[in-house]
Order: structure tokens, then C-alpha cells, then sequence
């Protein structure tokens, strides 16, 4: 093990509340924090953010100020992005007026003294918020909505109801929050399908089939709220492509990865801020990071063969965690970034990369050995998934096949073509690569790079006049035993 001296600076990319509420607990846990804006700004006598370079601990931003690049080091990058918001009465077949409002008009009337009169005044008003039906919903949508409705409720004579079909309260305090609105008498209705809405120049009807009493209720409210739809802008794009981390199919911070949430993103040191609850979050994982300036990693556990790299950059490109980069025309591999997965090493065109404990003839030895008759089964088993629940399987004394064979990898990403060839002309009967399921994988693509993989093998496999059965791919998670069991039985080879 080896001591890395790291940047005890975080840079926080984004003034609004969320960025600086995240800026303002690091700071409280003693890291030196330098804010800027997400978005690209005209004023020169602040920061504008260039190129980001570097890696954990020592991410090299550059900045533009007055005209003149700025260079500086820090150990953790915050992006606590803003996106753009869109109404979506339209959906609904709702037009904007004085009674049918967005969520953000409605937070800004319930600031105002003469618009918490408006509601009041008289008999007070009823206020139906809508969600879930134009787009899925979200906690942090989800949040928004029944924060409102609570200060409603509490309104002299004033009445809340919410129409959604799902209820998300997987953040912090939203249970909380779900329960205490119901109990101050916030009516919530969760209709499978979007209630019929009528609008009209004076009035407007919402109705619903309540399952319970089955038949349609009608409600009559003074307000209806309706939902915003949020999307990446134009900032959003460029910091993906500045920060290289990845985002999902709709362009949002971060990617559908289990792994990755609440505020992880792909690269070790970078994370990502989408409510102010996410501060604390982020403040003790920069804590962990950092620390006091020094990070114990192992020492090269990738390897990189300098007479064999040509910086070809297929390392580089296909990192899911950016932990390479290049010094001196050859591939450099940060040993605090790293996580060992593979996907490099079986990438690699020259076979340059090497990943300490999983050696390729480390793992041509370990095949060598497995195959002892032509009715071996060869099961690649990544250490994230496959293999506690075939551990778990042989503890339960589950059914297995005799002649199973069991390989470890680091991630499914380094089961290259070479080693399902091996097996196979070693006589094995048949080979089958475990893997994570998709948005479960560690490596965030190593199952993907695996599957492309085992799928070329088997159209060769094809063309030569062999069985392409004879190689399988399955996803598997660590705690699925009898799924392990039941998936490896239904293979005929």
C-alpha cells in the first residue's frame, strides 16, 4: 500500500441553493471550497470554468478570469446543476389562466401576503394539485407538491387535495413529510389512470372512479396546480462533456447505476448535488475521501506495459471510471481513480494493461485446472454478483451441476474473447459469463463490453459449423441463490 498526497480544495460548480448549501457543509468539515457559477457567464471578475483535467485528488481545472487563464488543483469536484423547467398543462388539456397555475407560480403566490389573502378571502379555496400522469413523477417533484399542499391545509378554511399515481418519497424526510400532510387533512388520491379534467371560463371539475366506493367522484376546486417537467440545458451538456461522467438516456445527472446514487457519479471524486438534502451526503463522502490530504491505495494494481502501449487510447475511451490519461506517450493509470474492473486490460489491442491478482495467465492457470473433462461447465463469476450468489448457493446446498466450474473475475468486463476460446479448446463442454444486471454494474458497462463479447464468439462459433449454444450469457444479482440455480440448470450445451 502507497500514500498519495492529495488537494484538500473542492471546487463547487453551481450558486444556486443546492450548490451552496453543499459548498457551506464541506466548509464546515474544514476543506477550503471555491464556488462558481454552472452556467457560462459574461461577467469577468468571476470564474468561468475551461478544461478539466487530472484525476482523484488532483483534478487540474482551468478558468478563465478577465480575459486570462487560471489553473488550479482540487481534490473533489461538486456539480450541483440547474435544469430547465416546462409546464405541463398541456398534457392535461389545461390552458394557463388565473385558477389552472404551475407548481412555481403557486410556491410564489403562497410567498406572497396578498396572495395567501386571495386564497383566504371568504369562504377560502380549494387547491388540486396534479402529478404523475403527464411524466413519471419524482421525489424531489414529489416534495415540491406536498410542501405546498401542507401550507394550504393549514390555511383558515382552505382545502388541499393531490391527484398522483405514484408516490415517491424515496428521499430523506419525504415519508415524514407524506404523513404529516395527511394528517393535517391533505387528501391524496392515487388514480391508475389521469383524472378527467374540465375547464371552463368560471369553474373547473376534476373527476376520478374511486375503487373503494366504486363509482366517480367529482371535486370542484378554485386551483388547480399543475405539474413541471424538468430537462437538461445547454449547461447540463457541456459539464458532462467537461467533467466526462455520465448521464442517463434523458441527458440527467447521473446515470441509472444503483451504484451511483444518491450523489456518486462514475468518476471517484466527482459528485453530484440535486437538492439541498444531498449536502451532508456529499460533505462526509468528501471527508472520506480526503481526509487529511492523503489516500492509501495499492500500490499498481494496474499495470501498464510500456513496451507494448502504443496510446492507441482504447484504454481511455473505454474507462468508465476516466482513471486513464497519458504521460510520456504512454498509457498512466491512476491508482487512486482505478477500480480494477478490467474493461482496459481486455480492451487492449497489445494486451499492455495487466490487473494485479487476475494476471491473464493467472487466469489461463486457473482455466487449465477447472477443465479436468469434456463435460466441464466453465462459469465466469464477477465478484459483485455472480459469485456470492453461487456462495450463497453452496451454502444452502442448492442443486448444482457437478461438473460446474467456477472462475472469479474482478467484473464481468475482463472475461475477454481469449479466455472463452481457452475454455473451449481446453474441452470445455460449455462456458457461460455472470454478470450484473443492467444499471447494477460497479464498472457501469463491464456486463455490456462482456456480452458484446461472448456474442462475437458465438457468431464465430456459428460460421465454423459449432453449436453456438455451447456459450451462454446471464445477469444475476448477489443475493438472487435460486436464481443462480434455476438459470444455470435451464443452459443445454
Amino acid at each position: 500500500m502507497i500514500d498519495i498526497n492529495v488537494s484538500r480544495e473542492v471546487l463547487v460548480i453551481g450558486d444556486s441553493s443546492t450548490g451552496l448549501a453543499a459548498a457551506e457543509e464541506i466548509t464546515a468539515l474544514g476543506f477550503d471550497v471555491t464556488t462558481i457559477p454552472s452556467r457560462q457567464t459574461n461577467n469577468n471578475d468571476l470564474l468561468s470554468l475551461g478544461k478539466v483535467t487530472g484525476n482523484t485528488g488532483a483534478f487540474k481545472a482551468d478558468f478563465i478570469k478577465n480575459g486570462k487563464k487560471v489553473t488550479r488543483i482540487f481534490g473533489a469536484i461538486v456539480a450541483a446543476p440547474e435544469y430547465m423547467k416546462l409546464t405541463l398543462n398541456q398534457e392535461y388539456g389545461l390552458s394557463l389562466s388565473d385558477n389552472v397555475i404551475t407548481q412555481t407560480s403557486f410556491e410564489e403566490l403562497l410567498e406572497s401576503k396578498s396572495g395567501v389573502k386571495n386564497l383566504i378571502n371568504g369562504n377560502g379555496s380549494s387547491v388540486a394539485f396534479i402529478s404523475g400522469y403527464g411524466q413519471e413523477s419524482s421525489p424531489k417533484n414529489f416534495k415540491k407538491i406536498f410542501t405546498a399542499a401542507q401550507k394550504v391545509q393549514n390555511l383558515e378554511n382552505c382545502n388541499a387535495y393531490v391527484f398522483v399515481r405514484n408516490v415517491k418519497v424515496a428521499a430523506r424526510g419525504l415519508e415524514k413529510l407524506f404523513t404529516r400532510a395527511r394528517h393535517d387533512g391533505v387528501l391524496c388520491f392515487k388514480p391508475e389512470n389521469a383524472p378527467e379534467i374540465n375547464q371552463s371560463s368560471k369553474e373547473l371539475s376534476i373527476t376520478i372512479f374511486d375503487p373503494v366506493v366504486r363509482k366517480n367522484i367529482q371535486l370542484s376546486p378554485d386551483y388547480i396546480v399543475v405539474e413541471e417537467h424538468f430537462r437538461p440545458d445547454r449547461n447540463t451538456k457541456a459539464l458532462k462533456s467537461i467533467l466526462r461522467i455520465d448521464t442517463d438516456a434523458f441527458g440527467f445527472f447521473q446515470s441509472n447505476n444503483v451504484h451511483r446514487f444518491p450523489v456518486m457519479t462514475n468518476r471517484k471524486g466527482i459528485y453530484i448535488a440535486h437538492q439541498e438534502d444531498d449536502a451532508i451526503n456529499i460533505a462526509l463522502r468528501v471527508k472520506e475521501l480526503l481526509g487529511d490530504g492523503k489516500i492509501v491505495v495499492e500500490e499498481d494494481h494496474a499495470v501498464v506495459d510500456s513496451e507494448k502501449c502504443v496510446l492507441c487510447l482504447t484504454c481511455y475511451r473505454c474507462c468508465p471510471h476516466g482513471a486513464i490519461a497519458w504521460d510520456d506517450n504512454v498509457a498512466a493509470i491512476s491508482p487512486v481513480a482505478c477500480q480494477s474492473c478490467g474493461i482496459c486490460a481486455s480492451e487492449c489491442p497489445m494486451d499492455a494493461i495487466q490487473i494485479k491478482g487476475f494476471l491473464d495467465k493467472t487466469l489461463l492457470g486457473d482455466i487449465d485446472k477447472a477443465v479436468d473433462s469434456k463435460e466441464s461447465i466453465v462459469v465466469f463469476c464477477c465478484e459483485n454478483s455472480a459469485l456470492p450468489a453461487f456462495n450463497a448457493a453452496v451454502e444452502a446446498n442448492k442443486s448444482l451441476p457437478e461438473n460446474l466450474k467456477i472462475i472469479h473475475v474482478p467484473c464481468a468486463g475482463k472475461v475477454d474473447v481469449e479466455l472463452v476460446w481457452h475454455s473451449l479448446v481446453k474441452g470445455a463442454k460449455g462456458v457461460v459469463i455472470a454478470a450484473c444486471h443492467p444499471g447494477n454494474c460497479k464498472a457501469e458497462n463491464g456486463n455490456t463490453y462482456a456480452k458484446w463479447r461472448l456474442n462475437d464468439v458465438a457468431n464465430k462459433l456459428d460460421v465454423i459449423g459449432i453449436n453456438k449454444e455451447r456459450v451462454g450469457f446471464m445477469s444475476i444479482a448477489s443475493n438472487m441463490a435460486d436464481d443462480f440455480v434455476k438459470k444455470i440448470n435451464e443452459f443445454q450445451f
